[in-house]
């Protein structure tokens, strides 16, 4: 039974390695088309919004 939860496991983490990783592939091409944020457009942080 162990053996069998840890063959889970083991697939479970190599699929979310794949996925997590197509997904910050595809935020680097968009920002790389995109360009990042500029400061006016940027959300304020938690610090800068309490400086307001």
């Amino acid at each position: 039974m162990a053996f069998l939860i840890g063959f889970v496991v083991f697939f479970l983490v190599i699929a979310l390695t794949i996925i997590l990783g197509g997904i910050s592939r595809f935020g680097d091409r968009r920002v790389e088309m995109e360009g990042r944020a500029t400061e006016g457009q940027r959300l304020p942080t938690d610090r800068e919004a309490q400086a307001y």
